[in-house]
């Protein structure tokens, strides 16, 4: 067989250049798609070959599909086979890497190819990546954005037919973000190129005749033809090959076929015995599969290899392609392929290969073999449930299809499987086979456990409606575990908090509770977030911290799964309305560290999400901005789309206030788009993003009747004005600008007994008296609230408070408004608010004038690129351009990763940069400090 690549130069061309990026710090992802046979492994090996040439290191390993139920052992596989060895991931190869979650692992990975990409750069290669393990496609999701700023390049390849593997999932989502590369069958230049270089003679056209029904697959071509010559049908005479004969091969099996038939006995008999393997196997295991001694096979060996038919490399050996290994496993008889899968499923055994391994030799080996493999499926289900739920899943979908009907335990089984594809976000799938096993009919307390898992999938998915019909129906069955019943009514209160039911939703947080501190510590501690959500839509702010403060501390005191629910995730949300900022700060900097540490992947974008509004309070808008933005990219890496839109509502918001609508339309785009799926989200979250865009694009009116049900529900759902007080002054502003009166009179009132409610809060008491300033132009009533925002660390409330104050005084007392003008308007620009420094000057700015005392003049400077990065943007800058890493970053400046990463694609985006060798080149030329 030849290694020469044939028809594929452009391909070749485009992984050269990103590999010479690489040389050059550059990091990157390439997929590579396409149909099996088409040559995506010769691109691979040649890529490889390449990136070693230029002291690029590489990392590569092939995917096998027993690597499914191996947690992290695809990518682990790579870079422990890196070339030259890097220390760096030796602890890869340890068979305890401590009791750290998924995603504490793939941040110790990060970390460990972040401090080996700063030394050389790295080629991370991937073959058959459809198969790779749940927990590296998760990793690879997380990684490859996270360290595009590195030297680190990524290529990826597998099969362009969908499958529900994790490992396809995960190609597809890089493909949807990058130009992916796709092979396609060769032309028929280049097939009679790859023709000559197979026979090494030029070819006529019976040849081009015989090959045409390949269709320009190259593995086909190459397997055609040397079955050709291994029955002497190909003659080559004066340079020229012919094919002679009459009886040719008529399909792929027969080719493979033709040139087994050319071997030994022996031979084919090797093959015939190794096909049942799907790994690279030694000579030892060939002999025991065929019952011979090692030193009988090595002119086997050598007489296989010849054929093209099995190759050898440093894991051993394996067949050329899987077709070529499918082909030759249809050789084998049922009695024979069963008798060689049993012995393969005790070889496996004594090589310690994953129980997922062995199970399905013996599913293949006989009805004993099979019950046998059910027992191992399940128990290798349970274990790798928690860090690879898609692999659990899929191993029990293996169990369910190899047990009758009528078996005793299917039901059980059925529910444990619906719990996993719940747990891998694999919502439809979850669906369908519950309703099925739901409709066949269920002992009670399955029947409960069942619907568990079907309402947990359900608001998993972001179906709040689905899920709380759920949890509804497993409650109503007769003895129930007291466990389970304290987690159905915790997820029944967190589903009807976000279907607006908040008496429902207080009540079953409080049952969650009752039951769950004695029987389910966790249950309770989510029970108690959702009255802590409830009590602080309802405006009862103090009860909202006293829920979420005691569901810390009862998480606190039984660490296990109970802290793996993130009560501080709430705890910080009802400390940030109460103005306790820096309390706040402090439970999502413990929060974040706990999810790092518990590897609970879920919690992290809510933590961004919280991150962002309490900067917002604080008017650290471009902080904000990276914290959503970094919690919109962490969302969509984990599927986790109903996270995704109340964050993108955040980036709305952050544009119109940073004075970017384009920017802010593109969000509303993605969000009203993820929304038409059937996602729900709180109106706060949705319509009131949109209603500030509509009012920023110039369409008051339509952002009125968009939350004319807001406006109207504000007495019993103040909660927008309880979690956003500044929008009390915006609320009332939009009412009256369309000449809605009514409605912003309403929302004075709700505020005015808003703050009546929580007499301790500053900010509460400042928004109700800035919009009953506006309502009734009292100037009294603005400087009341002034005098209230300023005991608050509140800019943006505060410049808004100022500049109405400044536009209701400026003729009674001119020289009062200027100053409240201009504090606004440093405010403002201090927080990055360059749209409302927009709206402040045209609302103002004329009649402002120029200021009395103007600054004195500043030499003139050469304005430097680095002006165009905000200060949190710069901050990082400066950090990375010394040679730290992200992470290292991301501790000193008390950020997460994520946060860490979004300012630096900002700052790439603005400078025009594509490598932090780049950026170490700008701050080095700007001289900046």
């Amino acid at each position: 067989m030849t290694e020469r690549i044939v028809g594929r130069d452009s391909e070749l061309e485009l992984l050269r250049r990103a590999l010479d990026d690489t040389a050059r710090g550059t990091g990157g992802c390439h997929v590579m798609l396409g149909p099996p046979g088409i040559g995506k492994s010769k691109l691979l090996r040649a890529a490889g070959d390449y990136a070693f040439e230029h002291d690029i290191a590489v990392a590569a390993r092939e995917a096998f599909r027993h690597d499914m139920a191996a947690p992290l052992v695809t990518l682990a596989g790579a870079l422990q086979a890196c070339s030259p060895p890097a220390a760096d991931f030796a602890w890869m190869a340890e068979a305890d890497v401590g009791d750290a979650g998924n995603y504490a692992r793939i941040y110790r990975l990060r970390e460990s190819l972040e401090r080996y990409a700063a030394q050389r750069p790295l080629l991370i290669v991937i073959d058959d990546a459809h198969w790779m393990d749940e927990l590296s496609a998760l990793a690879i999701r997380e990684l490859v954005p996270a360290l595009a700023s590195a030297p680190v390049r990524w290529l990826l390849a597998g099969r362009s037919k969908q499958t529900d593997a994790a490992g396809w999932q995960t190609l597809h989502w890089l493909a949807e973000r990058s130009a992916p590369i796709l092979l396609d069958v060769l032309d028929d230049d280049a097939t009679e190129r790859l023709c000559a270089e197979v026979l090494g003679a030029e070819v006529d056209a019976t040849v081009l005749a015989m090959v045409s029904g390949c269709g320009g697959n190259p593995l086909r071509i190459e397997q055609l033809l040397t079955a050709l010559r291994a029955t002497e049908q190909i003659v080559i005479a004066d340079g020229t090959a012919t094919v002679v004969g009459d009886d040719l091969p008529s399909s792929f099996v027969t080719t493979v076929r033709d040139i087994m038939g050319a071997l030994s006995d022996q031979a084919q008999w090797l093959l015939k015995a190794t096909s049942v393997l799907d790994r690279p196997f030694d000579i030892e295991t060939a002999a025991r599969l065929m019952g011979s001694e090692p030193a009988d096979l090595f002119d086997l060996v050598d007489e296989t290899i010849a054929s093209g038919i099995l190759v050898e490399d440093k894991d051993g050996m394996t067949f050329r392609h899987d077709l070529v290994h499918q082909a030759v496993r249809n050789t084998l008889g049922a009695a024979r392929a069963q008798h060689l899968h049993a012995e393969a499923a005790a070889l496996a055994r004594e090589h310690g290969r994953p129980a997922g391994e062995i199970a399905a030799h013996l599913l293949h080996s006989g009805r004993r073999g099979a019950a046998a493999a059910v027992e191992m499926l399940r128990g290798n289900a349970a274990t790798v449930a928690t860090s690879a739920p898609g692999a659990a899943a899929d191993l029990m979908l293996q169990a369910l299809h190899a047990v009758d009907e009528a078996e005793p335990g299917r039901t059980e089984m059925i529910a444990d499987t619906v719990g996993l594809l719940a747990s891998a976000a694999r919502v439809t799938q979850a669906q369908k086979l519950g309703e099925q096993a739901l409709e066949a009919g269920l002992e009670p307390r399955t029947k409960a456990s069942l619907q568990l898992g079907l309402a947990e999938a359900s608001k998993h998915a972001g179906q709040n409606r689905r899920a709380a019909e759920y949890a509804e129906d497993g409650l109503s069955q007769p003895a129930i575990p007291a466990p389970v019943r304290a987690r159905l009514h915790a997820i029944h209160a967190h589903a009807t908090f976000y279907l607006d039911d908040f008496a429902t939703a207080d009540r079953a947080g409080a049952e969650a509770m009752r039951i769950g501190r004695e029987h389910e510590p966790g249950a309770a501690v989510f029970g108690l977030t959702a009255r802590s959500l409830v009590a602080q839509a309802e405006g009862r702010l103090s009860d909202a911290y006293g829920h979420a403060a005691t569901a810390t501390e009862l998480a606190d005191g039984h660490a296990d799964m109970a802290l793996h629910r993130h009560p501080r995730i709430w705890l910080a949300n009802a400390l940030t309305s109460l103005d306790r900022f820096d309390e706040a700060e402090k439970a999502l900097r413990r929060g974040r560290q706990e999810a790092q540490a518990l590897g609970t992947a879920w919690a992290q974008p809510l933590l961004h999400y919280y991150a962002a509004q309490l900067l917002i309070a604080r008017g650290r808008l471009d902080d904000a901005a990276a914290e959503a933005d970094a919690g919109v990219a962490l969302a969509e890496q984990l599927t986790a789309y109903q996270l995704t839109v109340p964050l993108l509502g955040t980036l709305i918001r952050l544009a119109v206030l940073r004075g970017d609508p384009a920017q802010a339309a593109e969000h509303r785009d993605r969000m009203t788009g993820l929304i038409a799926t059937g996602i729900t989200a709180p109106l706060e979250d949705v319509e009131w993003p949109l209603a500030v865009l509509l009012a920023a694009e110039g369409d008051p009116g339509r952002a009125v009747g968009l939350i004319a049900g807001l406006y109207d529900r504000l007495d019993d759902r103040p909660t927008l004005i309880a979690q956003n007080p500044a929008a009390t002054p915006a609320l009332v502003r939009l009412a009256l600008t369309v000449g809605d009166r009514e409605r912003a009179t309403r929302v004075t009132g709700a505020a005015a007994r808003l703050a009546a409610r929580n007499p301790s809060s500053h900010t509460l008491a400042g928004a109700a008296a800035h919009a009953a300033g506006l309502l009734r132009r009292e100037p009294a009533r603005l400087h009341l609230a002034i005098a209230q925002f300023r005991k608050t660390d509140r800019p943006l409330a505060l410049a808004t408070a100022l500049q109405d104050a400044a536009a209701q005084t400026r003729q009674a007392d001119r020289a009062g408004a200027r100053e409240y003008y201009d504090e606004a308007n440093e405010l403002l620009a201090r927080a990055g608010a360059a749209g409302s420094q927009q709206r402040l000057i045209a609302e103002l700015g004329g009649w402002r004038g120029t200021p009395a005392a103007p600054p004195e003049p500043v030499a003139e400077r050469r304005p430097s690129p680095l002006d165009r990065l905000s200060p949190a943007e710069r901050q990082v800058a400066l950090l990375i351009a010394t040679g730290m890493t992200n992470i290292a970053a991301a501790r000193q400046l008390h950020l997460s990763p994520h946060t860490v990463d979004s300012h630096l694609r900002k700052v790439f985006h603005k400078l025009q940069i594509h490598s932090r060798v780049e950026l170490a080149g700008v701050v080095t030329r700007e001289g900046a400090t």
